[in-house]
This record gives structure tokens, sequence and C-alpha cells, in this order.
């Protein structure tokens, strides 16, 4: 779990996306005040691998349990990209006296299709057959957007590479977490924490009218739709991503 400045008053703990770590949140730059914490999902980056049948819900405990070590005490803000996204819900439904406020970048809270469920298990399997090898070609067209495919070959390489050192073992358990993950979206009206949710309009695989939807039933929230990006907005537009976040804890100071 890295950690930046630990005598900041406040936290953000940025929860990453699938198949990456916490790397993902490298191009954010400091924020004077806040100190930055990003975890790893268990078996990603330096995270030991969890258990057979890890769930969300136990993630969420692990997290807090690391949170607290960390000297966490008190309400902090909650940031979840995609796989991460599913993991903030599920911290948030069990801590809600923890956040203060939350993003939710690129995530939905509805549980996969009966076809997107068996993809994720048949993956599970065929990584721990085959290991990540294939996972770069398969995965890279849905996670970056189209204007990001074509103008920011950097990204795609960077992106190559840390998909290509991801452990399948890793792979395999958080997917086989996802696939059997609990409907949040019961969760969305008892959400009392202000709430920033971003997406891309080029995402392709969870569209921004789900972003607007989610806005709709959060209590405290508004919606950004950002151009010219996918799903892993931190990477394909850093300077967006800084300027939605700071700009969202700029308005909860004024």
């Amino acid at each position: 779990m890295a950690s930046s400045d630990p005598r900041a008053d406040s936290v953000i703990v940025l929860l990453h996306a699938f198949p990456l770590s916490h790397k993902l949140w490298n191009q954010l730059e400091p924020i004077p005040g806040y100190r930055f914490i990003t975890p790893d999902f268990p078996g990603f980056g330096t995270e030991p691998l969890a258990a057979t049948g890890l769930t969300l819900e136990l993630a969420a405990q692990h997290l807090d349990r690391q949170l607290r070590a960390q000297n966490v005490d008190k309400p902090f803000i909650l940031i979840g990209i995609s796989m991460g996204g599913y993991w903030a819900f599920e911290y948030y439904r069990q801590f809600p006296e923890r956040v203060n406020q939350l993003i939710l970048v690129s995530t939905r809270p509805g549980v996969d299709k009966p076809e997107g469920r068996q993809n994720r298990l048949n993956m599970a399997e065929r990584i721990e057959k085959e290991g990540v090898g294939y996972l770069v070609e398969a995965m890279i067209p849905g996670l970056l957007g189209k204007t990001t495919l074509a103008d920011k070959p950097e990204v795609r390489r960077q992106l190559s590479e840390w998909i290509s050192k991801t452990s399948p073992q890793a792979v395999a358990l958080a997917q086989r977490a996802m696939a059997n993950r609990r409907d949040q979206t019961d969760l969305l009206t008892r959400i009392t924490a202000r709430t920033l949710i971003l997406a891309g309009q080029e995402d392709a695989l969870i569209a921004p009218a789900e972003a607007v939807a989610m806005g709709k039933l959060i209590p405290n929230s508004q919606v950004e739709l950002l151009d010219q990006v996918g799903h892993l907005i931190p990477i394909e537009s850093p300077n967006h991503f800084q300027k939605s976040l700071r700009g969202f804890l700029l308005s909860e100071s004024t």
C-alpha cells in the first residue's frame, strides 16, 4: 500500500482498476493538505495473494484493517475506478461512517449479466492454465478510448507492460470475486457522502448513460462526462482527472 505525506490533514484513498495496481495513480500530482493512500487489491502490485474464495466483502474488511494500521481514523475521501468502484461500494456498505466524500470512476453498482459473469469465470480458468499472455490484446481495446488508441501509443505501451506483469493467480481471484459480487443498486439512495461520478464518453465497457443513471439515485451527487477518454481516465487524460478531482475538493471547501 503506497502512501504520500502522512502529515496531511485529509486522506484520499484510491482503489485501482482490474487488472492493474496502485501504479494507475502514478501521474496524480500532490494536492496540498491531502495524503494519498493507494492500496492494491489482494494479489496485485505489492499486496500478497489472498486465500481462495476471496470476496469483495472480505476485501473491504481487509482494506479497513489496512487503513486503521495507517492511522486513518477520521472520515476520508474514497475513490474507486472500475473494479475499484465495486470495492468502494462494498466498503461504503460496511463502513459508511468512515467515508465523507466518494468519487466513482468508470464503474457501475449492478452485477454482470449472466453472459458477462460466465466470461469472468472462463477467464479465471484460462488464466490459470495459460497465464496472462493473451490478456493484453484481449483487454486493451476495451480499457482505452478510441482517441487514446489512435493518438497516444505511449499509454497503450504502458498499459501493456502493466498487464503483462500481473499475477495470473491474482487475475483469477479477482475475476471470481467480481463475478460473485453483490448488487449495490439498493445502496445508492442511502449514500450520504458527497459524491462525484466520472465517466468517459468513449468508454467501451460501461456506457456513460450508466453514470447519469447513478447520479439520479445518489442524493448529493454530481456527474461529469469527459470527452475523448475511455475507461481508464487517470492514464488516458491525467490532466482531466486532476482538474475534476481538484474542482470537486475545492467546491467542498467553499
